[in-house]
């Protein structure tokens, strides 16, 4: 399947940010605005969302279970979203993991468009730095 195919099953997203202490406010400021400025779509195009901090108080976590993987590709094409992951992960002091999950009852297709490794679909100048496993 290629990228062209969009997936209509719903996914989840498991992403652990590792944020550098020293730019902690900072990456907080942006994940704000961020989520801020997409909450009206976030209400209806999820499932779920969760956001927060893991054991490791510097691992910020996004889960995020989207009800059709078009929505996804769309917000990845938005340049105010692509500056602000780019931005975050200035912040980070490792690359940004994404775990991706697909339905009970969905096909296995999605992780044809999110092979493990160097992320293929956020901003090229941070693929190194988003990593799917």
């Amino acid at each position: 399947m290629t990228e062209s195919r969009i997936h209509t099953r719903p996914n989840l997203f498991i992403s652990r940010w590792t944020i550098d202490p020293v730019h902690r406010g900072r990456f907080l400021e942006i994940w704000d605005g961020l989520w801020r400025a997409h909450v009206d779509a976030i209400e209806v195009m999820t499932h779920f969302v969760y956001y927060g901090w893991a054991r490791d108080p510097n691992q910020f976590v996004a889960i995020e279970s989207y009800r059709d993987e078009a929505v996804v590709a769309q917000l990845r094409k938005d340049e105010g979203f692509r500056s602000a992951v780019r931005a975050m992960l200035d912040c980070s002091s490792a690359p940004m993991t994404m775990e991706l999950l697909s339905g009970l009852e969905g096909e296995r297709s999605i992780f044809d468009i999110y092979p493990a490794g160097a992320s293929r679909v956020h901003p090229a100048d941070a693929r190194e730095r988003a990593v799917f496993l």
